[in-house]
């Protein structure tokens, strides 16, 4: 078992993009910063993996160039191109719409998700540790008692910060908010991976909105040589009934060919974000990413680079003032959750409904 002390400033739960950029914000500040990550790194997420313009600037800015070993083929993504039902024609949206930063580049980029999680957790200088679960916590002065399982060993760590970066079905905001996620509405994604082909383009993120194979929407996109197909549904339908056919759509509307399927995996959503349904924190126990809510429409990462750096910063400013991190944290996180809520508009003034809450 690797050596893991009792103490330590900031104890980070999940080694994403949130968690990385909470613990990239804190680098060089002095404060000792423990990363635990539940399954073995690099680890995969299921996830489109295109950094829309915003995390592209967000990764140079707070990381650096990106490694070629990251980038998949085609390297750059136009944008997305909807299907509202099974027979309207596309809508084409390019990623400018979703925002008026002149600044941000124009396409997004083509990434493998757990090479980047890697890369991102080891540009900070936070001590990272994988196959090690959250427990639980309690309060402890200003601090916490971590219970963490490594290895198959119980330790119990304790910190002055805690922030909770560990996703949708995040343990830390159920530790704290045993309550909470009652309110939650969830989305279960199911997808397939295939060697084949079909006739849509690569260099687009498509989305498919038609009730008949979705709750959500459905989604395709191109990895390297293998095409990706995706759906969600609601809590409690049968999501790979639906995704049976959106792939027979997919084979008679858009030439789908299976060759073979090579993987496939699940992956829960929640609808907070949706239903403006924040939970960030409370104390020094900050939730950041999806366990706190923050999510743009569909796209993930940009928000849990940008709500984790306002967690690093926030507890910096908790370090220089003695007040508490979620002070500073509400504060520095509303433009992000402003951007959140300019994404779902959009997409609900596009499809003509909210499509996480229909």
């Amino acid at each position: 078992m690797m050596d893991i002390k009792n103490h330590y400033d900031v104890v980070i739960v999940g080694a994403g993009p949130a968690g990385a950029g909470a613990a990239k914000a804190l680098t060089a500040s002095g404060l000792e910063t423990l990363m635990v990550e539940h399954d073995a790194m690099p680890r995969y997420k299921m996830c489109s993996g295109v950094l829309f313009p915003g995390s592209v600037k967000t990764v140079a800015d707070d990381f650096g160039e990106l490694p070629e070993e990251v980038f998949c083929r085609p390297r750059e993504i136009k944008g997305n191109r909807a299907y509202l039902n099974e027979e309207a024609p596309c809508i084409e949206v390019s990623f400018s719409a979703f925002g008026d930063d002149e600044s941000l580049p124009e396409n997004g980029l083509n990434i493998k998700r757990a090479e980047l999680d890697q890369w991102l957790c080891q540009r900070s200088d936070a001590r990272i540790i994988d196959h090690c679960r959250f427990e639980g916590c309690e309060k402890d002065g200003d601090g916490y008692i971590i219970k963490l399982k490594h290895e198959g060993q119980e330790l119990t760590v304790r910190s002055r910060y805690l922030v909770g970066a560990d996703g949708t079905m995040s343990r830390v905001r159920k530790t704290a908010f045993p309550d909470f996620d009652e309110k939650i509405g969830l989305i279960p994604n199911y997808e397939e991976f295939y060697r084949g082909s079909i006739d849509l383009e690569p260099g687009w993120l498509y989305l498919f909105l038609d009730r008949k194979f979705t709750g959500f929407f459905a989604t395709v996109f191109h990895k390297d040589d293998i095409i990706v197909v995706v759906t969600g549904v609601k809590h409690k339908e049968p999501v790979k009934e639906y995704f049976q056919a959106f792939k027979k759509h997919l084979e008679g509307k858009h030439g789908l060919r299976v060759d073979e399927q090579i993987d496939s995996h699940g992956i829960m959503l929640h609808d907070m974000s949706a239903s403006k349904n924040y939970c960030l924190g409370k104390n020094n126990l900050l939730l950041v990413g999806e366990a706190g809510g923050f999510l743009r429409g569909g796209e993930g990462i940009t928000s849990s680079l940008v709500s984790g750096r306002a967690a690093g910063r926030a507890i910096l400013k908790s370090e220089e003032s003695g007040r508490p991190a979620i002070d500073f944290f509400e504060e520095l996180a509303r433009p992000e959750l402003d951007a959140c809520e300019k994404v779902h508009a959009m997409l609900a003034a596009m499809a003509g409904f909210n499509v996480f809450m229909r």
